[in-house]
């Protein structure tokens, strides 16, 4: 019995906890983004900043901005054991934002570096790889929106 209360209390918990996403409604923001254009980058990391800014690039608000992406990827070796095999990498991201729209230029340069162990499967380490590139265009989409943001209300 006590076993049957403990578990309909956690449910009940985490069922009403109200959590909901930071960035999930963006509500408050009047603009969009009519081209994006990326200069010579990591393929993969195009795609996910794409896909993260596809819901602004449809619009018909009067403040509009294009951004123009200079992609710097690097996976640099950190340390390695004596047999001289990387036994760490450093994943390395900077990006440099051009915007412009009716009333500025700016630039924007976004730096991201993460540490990742190396594995010994090559398959899970670049699956493993592909998810960090993803969490640092999420990362990067939202400090650029935050950015737009605030320079639409200058």
């Amino acid at each position: 019995m006590k076993k049957f209360i403990f578990i309909s209390l956690v449910i009940l918990f985490l069922q009403s906890c109200g959590y909901s996403p930071m960035y999930g409604k963006n509500q408050n923001v009047n603009f969009y983004i009519e081209k994006i254009t990326f200069n010579n980058g990591d393929k993969d990391l195009i795609t996910f900043i794409k896909s993260n800014l596809n819901r602004y690039l449809i619009n018909d608000n009067e403040n509009k901005f294009n951004i123009f992406a200079k992609i710097n990827y690097e996976k640099n070796p950190l340390s390695k054991n004596t047999a001289g095999e990387t036994e760490e990498f450093e994943l390395y991201l900077e990006i440099n934002f051009e915007i412009t729209s009716k009333q500025l230029i700016k630039n924007l340069k976004i730096i991201e570096k993460f540490k990742m162990n190396n594995l010994a499967d090559e398959f899970e380490e670049t699956r493993y790889e592909r998810t960090i590139k993803q969490n640092m265009a999420r990362l990067v989409t939202a400090k650029l929106i935050n950015q737009l943001t605030r320079f639409n209300v200058n």
